[in-house]
């Protein structure tokens, strides 16, 4: 099996793929909230996570998927008093079946609230 590697801007320079699509699977790297300008989403955990799925959807489309391939997910937040935020953003993306989702409060290593990496399977 091959991989194909679907690079992105924003992960120039770094030593890291935005995305690897292997056979059926695509595997995304953590995203976090960045604005096309580079900083991070205003307006909170919620603001940050709509910018984390619409970074995803370009993702995946460029690779062939939509989000109802999305089969899991692991969110990191920077704090435990931020998941109800998420919770009411991320439902928004996923109104149907829902990924398989591990949620773990950590420190991150940018100044953002979250970070979210994905697992799409297009078979």
């Amino acid at each position: 099996m091959s991989a194909q590697f679907i690079a992105g801007e924003n992960v120039e320079g770094l030593p890291l793929s935005e995305a690897v699509k292997a056979g059926e699977f695509i595997f995304v790297s953590g995203l976090v909230g960045f604005e096309p300008d580079g900083s991070i989403a205003k307006g909170g955990v919620a603001a940050e996570t709509d910018r984390i799925m619409l970074d995803l959807k370009d993702i995946l489309q460029r690779a062939g998927a939509g989000l109802e391939h999305v089969v899991k997910t692991t969110v990191y937040l920077r704090s435990a008093s931020d998941f109800d935020g998420f919770n009411v953003a991320y439902a928004n993306y996923f109104p149907g079946d829902k990924p398989a989702r591990i949620s773990i409060v950590a420190g991150l290593t940018i100044d953002a609230r979250i970070e979210i990496d994905f697992i799409a399977y297009t078979g």
